[in-house]
């Protein structure tokens, strides 16, 4: 089931604290800014779908911000943000196939784990 990604647009922005709970990306760092372990790889996951995310938004002409998408919390990932979900290996491939299809702008993980499973002939990674 697809999700309305314009219906979050319409709503007020005052019910959508998780947005500004997060930090100005373009504020100086600060000591109270948690630091986060990551990998290269997972930032390499993390790059990836934000630059798929941005090219569809690009591509499709969508009103939307691509960074806005990136920071609400969506089912595919189960409930988690794309920036956090982009991290692990399910969420950017949930994530790439989403905009690589242009299957909507959310989905049940379960439809899209699905696709995956189609695509490779081989049993998604994130069945295991």
């Amino acid at each position: 089931m697809l999700a309305g990604f314009e219906q979050s647009q319409t709503s007020d922005v005052r019910q959508m604290p998780h947005v500004f709970d997060m930090p100005d990306p373009l504020d100086p760092d600060s000591g109270e800014d948690l630091p986060l372990l990551v990998t290269r790889r997972r930032l390499i996951r993390l790059a990836l779908v934000a630059a798929e995310t941005g090219a569809r938004f690009q591509r499709e002409g969508l009103d939307q911000d691509p960074v806005a998408w990136m920071l609400a919390p969506r089912e595919l990932f189960g409930g988690r943000d794309g920036i956090e979900a982009a991290l692990g290996l399910d969420g950017c491939l949930r994530a790439i196939l989403l905009h690589g299809l242009s299957i909507g702008l959310d989905a049940d993980p379960a439809t899209v784990d699905d696709l995956l499973d189609d695509e490779s002939g081989q049993p998604s990674p994130l069945m295991a």
